[in-house]
């Protein structure tokens, strides 16, 4: 594996970013857009708790939505490369699978980490303040990072089903709403659906990151318990979209 094959990737993936007005707005912009928006208006909203706001409740939940976004990112672009024939003209270069999933990989991490540390510095300007230690704050990157890790996987899936770019970014919403409505910064206490939480990577990082935020020590067993299913359940649905990714890349 040739480490500057896997840069160049990852530098084409970033400038893509910048040069794509859609990608730009739902996989950068879209959540501290909504992280300021609900700051303002409910950043003194005692409405669920008496010791939280409504907004502090559910910013875990928006930092676990910007990881979401990368279900569509990763549809759009892998179905549109097979349809525009940039992957199989990929698959008649020296460039590996492995290289090509691994900027791909760095490339979808990245992309959520800008996004988080932007929502969080929008919810530090309207008056978050989370009681986390610096060890909580990588916790909470370690977090993101796995849930970024089962979104790819669900963009490589969702991306075989479609023939084009639009077609792909759409379908992906089938992985994206569900998650978005029962885990992340719709309490899924709020609309009942407490019973559907669980089958969710995204209840799992929402979960972990409400409870570093909220000062809970990291040596609370229920805070690893959830990064370990997190973990599980990551490498499972990442693991099933290179195998599908891999199965159809040629044709």
């Amino acid at each position: 594996m040739k480490t500057k094959r896997v840069l160049t990737i990852v530098k084409m993936e970033m400038l893509r970013l910048l040069r794509d007005p859609v990608v730009l707005v739902f996989t950068v912009l879209l959540v501290p857009v909504l992280i300021l928006i609900f700051g303002l208006t409910m950043g003194s909203n005692y409405g669920w708790s008496s010791e939280y706001t409504i907004f502090e409740i559910m910013l875990p939940g928006f930092l676990a939505y910007a990881c979401l976004m990368t279900i569509y990112d990763v549809a759009a672009s892998v179905a549109g490369e097979r349809a525009s024939g940039i992957q199989q003209r990929v698959n008649t270069t020296p460039l590996t699978s492995v290289e090509y999933i691994l900027s791909q990989l760095i490339s979808y991490t990245i992309k959520p980490l800008i996004q988080m540390f932007l929502g969080f510095g929008v919810a530090l300007l309207v008056g978050y303040r989370p009681l986390a230690t610096a060890a909580g704050y990588l916790l909470v990157i370690v977090f993101l990072v796995l849930l970024t890790f089962s979104s790819v996987g669900f963009g490589l899936i969702t991306a075989q089903f479609a023939k084009s770019a639009g077609a792909a970014g759409g379908l992906a919403f089938i992985f994206i709403v569900p998650q978005q409505l029962f885990a992340t910064f719709i309490p899924p206490a709020f609309i009942g659906a407490d019973s559907f939480k669980w089958i969710f990577p995204s209840f799992y990082a929402t979960e972990g990151l409400g409870y570093i935020f909220a000062g809970v020590s990291l040596t609370d067993s229920y805070i690893w318990m959830l990064l370990g299913i997190l973990l599980a359940i990551s490498a499972v649905i990442y693991i099933v979209g290179i195998l599908v990714y891999e199965k159809n890349k040629n044709k």
